[in-house]
C-alpha cells in the first residue's frame, strides 16, 4: 500500500476533539491489543538486537582466536624450521663436521640459511661469545656477544633449547635484528659457544596485515619476562600498552581461550593469546570492543529507527497492514544478509558452486566455477559442469564415471581431483567434492570447487626432494664402502708396486727374468687405474687441483673416440669455449667426458650421431637441475647427446648409483661390457669440481646430458718440460720419520728410501711416531705418514708433530683419505699429498719438493 498525505491525514484527530478523542482510542479494546502488539514488537526488536551484538561478539571473538592460532603456527614454522638449521649445524659441530675459522665453514653456513629466506645470516660463535664462522660476507667483526641476555640464556639453560632475544643491534652498520640462538657442545658435551639465526624484527609476524581482518586489530608476541618480541609489522610504535593484560594471560592456565579485558586507560578489548609451542612465547590478538561492534552498533539504530517508524505507521494505518509489510521487510532483509553472506564466504575461499540434473540436462555454474574450469565468467553451459574442451583428456571420462556413480548411489562421498589447462599452456588442479539429492525431477549433484594447484605442486616438490635426499644418502653410503675398500687394496698394489720395482733394478734389463716382473708391474699399474676409478667415485681420492683449460681435454677425449667409432656411428662436434678454464683434476676430467661419450656410443648400438658441444653459460638466477643447484655466476657446459633408446623412468633413480648398470654381462652381441662404474665416476668427478648435471631424455628419442662446471678465473700455469724420469732427485742423508699401520709398506718405504739417499726410520705405530718425536724432534728432516691408521691419524700427527715443531715438512701418503680429506690435509699444513701406491719415481719427487718447502 502506497503512503500518501490523503491516507495519512484521516488517521490524525482533529485538534479540538484531541483529549476525547484519544481517551475513547485507549480505551478501545483493539487499541489495547494493537499497544500491546506494539509493546511485543519492541521488545523483541530489543531482544534481537542484543542477540545479534552477543554474536557479533562471539563471532569477533572466534576470528581473533582463529587469527591468533594460524599467526602462532606460521611462528611455530618459522621457529621450527630455525631449530631444525641450528639443530643441524650443533651437530654438525659436534661430529667436527664443521671446522670454524675455515671458508668451508662459511661456505656451509651459507648453504644451510639459504633455504630459510626470513633469517639474515647463521653465526657461530665460541663459548667467550666471539664469532667464529659467519654466512656474513665480508662483514666486519663485532663485539663479543658473551654479555647478551640470550647468549647467557642458551649458556646456561636446557640445552638443544631455542632461545629468542628482544630486538638489538649487533653490529654498528647492520639494522636491528631478533637472534635466535642455541647452544653448540664438543663431543665430550663441553659448552662451545652459539649457533645463532638473525632475522628482522618482524620475522614472525610479517603476515600480519596480511591474515588481518582490520586495520585496527592488533598483535604482540612476549617473552615470559614480558620482553616485548613483536608489536606487529611497522615501526613498533606499540599502539596500546598491554602488557599488564599479558603477565595475567601467562600466568591464567586458559589463556588458550580468547576473553574480553579492560585496560588501565579504560579501553575495553578483545583478547586471544596462543602459547607458542617451540618457544616460551606468548601470541597476543586484540581488537577494541568498541570497533568490533561499530557495525553493529550502526545497524542497531538502523533498526531502532526503522522499528520506530514502523509502529507509528502501524498506528496510523493499522495493525494488519503494517505487521505484514515488516514482515515482509524483515524477511527479504533477512534473505538478502544470508545471500550476501553466502557470497562473501564463497569469495573469500575462492570456491565455485555448481549443479547438475543428469535427466533433464539442467546445470548452473557459479562465474567462479567457470573460471575453474577455463571458461568465461558469463559463458554458456548447456552439458554440465565437465563439458569444456579445457579438461585434461586423461580426467574427463573418470570425472564423469565418478558423477554417475554417485548418483547412483554406487559411491559415497563424491571428491575428485582433475586438470584444466591455463592460459600459460599448463594445467590447473581443480578439487570438486559434492552429493546427490534426490528430488521431484530425479537426481540433483550440487557441490563446490576450489583450485589446489598450491597443494600439489607442494606434495610433488616435496615427494621430489625426499626422492633426491634418498638417492643422496645411498651415494654416501656406498662411496664409504667403495673408499674403504679402496684403501685395503691400494695398501697391497702398495706393496705389490714397491717391491716389483725393487725386483726389476735387481735384474738385468730386457732378461727372461726381468720380463715377467715387469708384467707384475704393469698388472699393478692397472689395478692402480681401476682403484682411482672407484675412488673418483667416493671423492676420497687426494687428486690435485689446478687451473686447466677444458677444451683441450675434450678435444683429446674426441681423438680417441674418432679412431675407434663403431660403424654407422658419427661425431658431431661443436666447441666454443677455447678459453674455458676450470679448477680440477685432468686425469678426472679426462676420464669423465670420456665415461660420458662411451656411455653415449654404447646406447646406440644400431648406430646414429654422437654430438659433443662445449659453451660458455652465465647463469643470472639459481637454478635447480636433475642433479643439483647452481648458484648465480659462469659455468663452462659441457653437452653429449646421443640418439640412442633414451633411459626408462624406473632407472633415473639409480643412474649414478655405483655398479648400477642395465647391460647384460656381454653388452649386445658380446661386444662390450657395464661395469656400472662410468655414469658413478662422472657424478664423482663433477660433484668434486663444485658442478651439477641436467639431464634430458624420452624413449625411443636419445638422451642429453649437460654437464655444468664453475668457471675459474685463474690463470692457467705454461706447460713446462717434462721431468728427466731417468734422473732422480736423491737424498742427502737425511732423516725420515716414516710411519703406516702396515708393516710390510713400513719396510718397504724405508727401502726405497735408503736406495734413494735418505736415514729412514719406520714404525707401523702413530703413537709410538710421536713418542719418537717428541723425545728428539730436531732430529728428523721430514715426516712420511699415512692417514688412516688406529689411534692418530696422519693429519692429527702432523698437527701434533707441528704444535713440538712448526714447519715441519710432513708428506701424506693415503688410499683412501675419507670424507673432506682435503680440508684437514690443509687444516693440518700438510705439504704435499700423495696416492697411494707410490712408484719410486713419485716418492722421490714428493720428498724433494717437500724438503725444497
Amino acid at each position: 500500500m502506497e503512503l500518501t498525505a490523503e491516507t495519512v491525514a484521516p488517521a490524525l484527530p482533529a485538534a479540538p476533539a484531541a483529549a476525547g478523542a484519544w481517551a475513547t482510542l485507549l480505551r478501545s479494546r483493539s487499541l489495547r491489543v494493537l499497544l500491546a502488539i506494539e509493546l511485543v514488537v519492541a521488545l523483541a526488536v530489543v531482544g534481537q538486537l542484543w542477540s545479534t551484538r552477543r554474536q557479533v561478539v562471539e563471532a569477533e571473538q572466534r576470528e581473533l582466536a582463529s587469527l591468533a592460532g594460524a599467526m602462532a603456527a606460521q611462528a611455530d614454522a618459522t621457529l621450527e624450521a630455525a631449530a631444525a638449521a641450528l639443530g643441524t649445524t650443533r651437530d654438525e659441530l659436534a661430529r667436527g663436521l664443521i671446522a670454524p675459522g675455515t671458508p668451508g665453514a662459511d661456505a656451509l653456513l651459507r648453504a644451510h640459511v639459504a633455504g630459510l629466506p626470513q633469517f639474515r645470516a647463521l653465526d657461530i660463535t665460541d663459548a667467550e661469545g666471539r664469532r667464529i664462522a659467519s654466512s656474513h660476507a665480508d662483514t666486519a667483526p663485532a663485539a663479543p656477544l658473551a654479555a647478551h641476555e640470550f647468549f647467557v640464556a642458551a649458556r646456561d639453560g636446557a640445552t638443544g633449547a631455542l632461545h629468542l632475544s628482544l630486538p638489538h643491534v649487533l653490529r654498528p652498520e647492520d639494522p636491528p635484528s631478533i637472534s635466535v640462538a642455541m647452544d653448540w657442545r664438543d663431543a665430550h658435551g663441553r659448552f662451545g659457544g652459539v649457533v645463532m639465526l638473525e632475522a628482522a624484527p618482524d620475522f614472525l609476524d610479517r603476515d600480519f596485515d596480511r591474515l588481518s581482518p582490520s586495520a585496527d586489530t592488533r598483535m604482540a608476541i612476549y617473552r615470559r619476562d614480558l620482553g616485548l618480541v613483536a608489536d606487529g609489522p611497522g615501526d613498533h610504535s606499540r599502539e596500546w600498552a598491554q602488557d599488564d593484560a599479558a603477565h595475567g594471560l601467562w600466568d591464567d592456565p586458559q589463556r588458550a581461550r580468547t576473553r574480553e579485558l579492560q585496560l588501565p586507560g579504560g579501553e575495553r578489548r578483545l583478547v586471544a593469546a596462543r602459547a607458542l609451542a617451540r618457544a616460551p612465547l606468548l601470541l597476543v590478538v586484540s581488537r577494541s570492543r568498541a570497533a568490533a561492534l561499530a557495525p553493529w552498533t550502526r545497524q542497531a539504530w538502523l533498526v531502532g529507527g526503522f522499528a520506530g517508524s514502523a509502529l507509528l505507521v502501524t498506528l496510523l494505518m493499522g495493525v494488519r497492514n503494517a505487521c505484514e509489510q515488516a514482515r515482509r521487510r524483515a524477511s527479504e532483509a533477512a534473505l538478502e544478509a544470508e545471500q550476501a553472506r553466502t557470497l562473501r564466504a564463497f569469495q573469500a575461499a575462492q570456491e565455485g558452486a555448481w549443479e547438475w540434473n543428469p535427466a533433464t540436462g539442467h546445470s548452473y555454474l557459479s562465474p567462479r566455477m567457470k573460471e575453474l574450469l577455463g571458461l568465461a565468467r558469463d559463458a554458456e553451459v548447456h552439458d554440465g559442469p565437465v563439458a569444456t574442451a579445457l579438461l585434461h583428456p586423461e580426467d574427463v571420462e573418470p570425472l564423469r564415471a565418478a558423477f554417475v556413480e554417485h548418483a547412483a548411489g554406487r559411491q559415497g562421498a563424491f571428491d575428485r581431483v582433475f586438470r584444466v589447462r591455463t592460459p600459460d599452456g599448463g594445467w590447473r588442479h581443480v578439487r570438486t567434492r559434492g552429493l546427490a539429492v534426490a528430488g521431484p525431477e530425479g537426481v540433483l549433484l550440487s557441490g563446490t570447487a576450489i583450485d589446489v594447484s598450491d597443494e600439489v605442486q607442494a606434495r610433488e616438490e616435496r615427494q621430489r626432494l625426499e626422492d633426491e635426499l634418498g638417492r643422496a644418502r645411498r651415494m654416501e653410503a656406498l662411496g664409504t664402502l667403495a673408499g674403504g675398500v679402496a684403501h685395503d687394496f691400494n695398501n697391497i698394489l702398495a706393496s705389490v708396486i714397491g717391491y716389483g720395482e725393487i725386483a726389476r733394478d735387481g735384474l738385468p734389463p730386457d732378461s727372461a727374468a726381468a720380463r715377467p716382473v715387469e708384467r707384475v708391474l704393469q698388472a699393478g699399474q692397472r689395478g692402480k687405474a681401476l682403484v682411482e676409478r672407484i675412488l673418483a667415485f667416493s671423492r676420497g681420492a687426494p687428486r690435485s687441483r689446478v687451473p686447466l683449460r677444458l677444451q683441450p681435454v675434450v678435444d683429446e677425449v674426441l681423438k680417441l673416440l674418432a679412431s675407434q667409432l663403431p660403424a654407422g656411428t658419427s661425431l658431431q662436434q661443436q666447441r666454443q669455449a677455447p678459453d674455458a678454464v676450470v679448477r680440477g683434476d685432468a686425469t678426472a676430467v679426462f676420464e669423465a667426458v670420456m665415461n660420458l661419450c662411451t656411455n653415449g656410443l654404447q646406447a646406440m648400438p644400431q648406430g646414429g650421431t654422437l654430438g659433443v658441444a662445449l659453451d660458455r653459460v652465465e647463469l643470472a638466477e639459481e637454478r635447480r637441475l636433475f642433479d643439483g643447484r647452481l648458484a648465480p655466476g659462469r659455468y663452462v657446459r659441457l653437452v653429449v647427446e646421443d640418439q640412442g633408446t633414451g633411459i626408462p623412468a624406473e632407472v633415473l633413480p639409480h643412474l649414478f648409483e655405483p655398479f648400477f648398470t642395465t647391460r647384460s654381462a656381454g653388452g649386445a652381441g658380446g661386444t662390450h661390457r657395464g661395469t656400472g662404474l662410468g655414469l658413478a665416476v662422472v657424478h664423482g668427478v663433477v660433484v668434486d669440481l663444485g658442478g651439477a648435471i641436467d639431464l634430458h631424455t624420452r624413449a625411443g628419442q636419445g638422451t642429453r646430458f649437460e654437464l655444468y662446471l664453475p668457471w675459474c678465473d685463474e690463470a692457467v700455469a705454461d706447460d713446462a718440460a717434462a721431468d728427466d724420469t731417468a734422473t732422480l732427485p736423491m737424498g742427502d742423508g737425511q732423516a725420515l720419520l716414516v710411519v703406516d699401520d702396515e708393516p710390510a709398506l713400513v719396510d718397504l718405504a724405508s727401502e726405497l728410501l735408503a736406495g734413494l739417499g735418505y736415514e729412514p726410520f719406520g714404525t707401523a705405530s702413530s703413537a709410538e711416531a710421536l713418542r719418537r718425536f717428541e723425545a728428539e724432534p730436531e732430529r728428523y728432516a721430514l715426516l712420511l705418514t699415512d692417514e688412516l691408521m688406529p689411534g692418530l691419524s696422519g693429519t692429527a700427527l702432523a698437527q701434533a708433530v707441528h704444535a713440538l715443531r712448526p714447519g715441519l715438512p710432513v708428506v701424506l701418503a693415503s688410499g683412501w683419505g675419507g670424507p673432506q680429506f682435503e680440508q684437514r690435509a690443509a687444516g693440518a699444513g700438510i705439504t704435499v699429498t700423495l696416492a697411494k701406491p707410490l712408484t719410486r719415481a713419485e716418492l722421490a719427487r714428493a720428498i724433494a719438493r717437500a724438503l725444497r718447502g
